[in-house]
């Protein structure tokens, strides 16, 4: 298969309830990379490292596609993760008004015919292929590894028993170390990628969002704008933010 390439479509929303939007998203489709962010930090903290993270990341991996043209290695990948971590680190300790900050990511980095992608923390990407969602990462959640653990047998059990929802287990920002999720994905001209905060998937159901996806009268971006303002019908507790990116050939227009 010869080399791909993405249309690309994405918006954040501060949602319904919250005063500020902490999320960030951006992308660069020539250089297949797309990133999101979902802060969390008292007063604008969250917004800091969500955007410094998203900020850093993009100039970095950027700057590597520039500079060489040989593919991004996971080694590579997981550096720039792990500088972005530190740059966050590093700013909380310097401006005592941004202690505590920190920010889930995932992100996504087309290369030829597939992607590299790394995640941390609840934010997700799914694939639609064939017509078929499928979630491509796993929440970074206390709830998610009481379940991986085996303490319950389903995550309804676990929520019955009292555990709370959207405790992260994993973030940036929060530890000197952080464990960051790398794996790759063979992707087919059609594929439909979606990255997106905790704010949609907190909202609606997979299959709801699968419903969206299936539309055939909308473009990449009446969807981005569908998800979001189902979301937000659903009471948009939180800020909704959704990247959408389509597989093409890459000498399609």
């Amino acid at each position: 298969m010869g080399a791909l390439k993405f249309d690309v479509a994405m918006r954040t929303d501060r949602g319904v309830v919250r005063q500020a939007n902490q999320d960030a998203v951006a992308g660069d489709p020539e250089a297949g990379l797309l990133v999101l962010a979902d802060g969390m930090g008292g007063a604008n903290a969250g917004e800091v490292a969500s955007g410094l993270a998203v900020d850093l990341l993009m100039n970095q991996l950027v700057a590597m596609r520039d500079s060489t043209a040989q593919p991004v290695t996971r080694e590579e990948l997981l550096e720039a993760l792990h500088s972005v971590n530190s740059a966050i680190l590093d700013l909380a300790q310097q401006v005592p008004e941004y202690h505590g900050m920190g920010t889930t990511l995932v992100m996504g980095l087309l290369q030829e015919d597939h992607l590299i992608y790394a995640h941390v923390g609840d934010s997700r990407l799914y694939r639609m292929h064939q017509g078929v969602l499928e979630a491509l990462t796993c929440d970074h959640t206390l709830l998610q590894e009481l379940v991986d653990l085996g303490e319950f047998s389903s995550l309804d059990e676990a929520l019955d028993a009292g555990v709370p929802k959207n405790v992260l287990s994993r973030a940036f920002g929060v530890e000197m170390a952080v464990a960051v999720d790398i794996a790759e994905l063979a992707l087919s001209v059609g594929d439909l990628l979606l990255f997106c905060s905790d704010g949609l998937t907190n909202m609606l159901a997979d299959n709801e969002i699968a419903g969206i996806l299936h539309a055939k009268d909308m473009d990449l971006m009446a969807m981005v704008d569908a998800l979001i303002a189902a979301a937000c019908e659903k009471g948009g507790a939180d800020n909704v933010s959704v990247i959408l990116a389509r597989v093409i050939n890459s000498d399609e227009t």
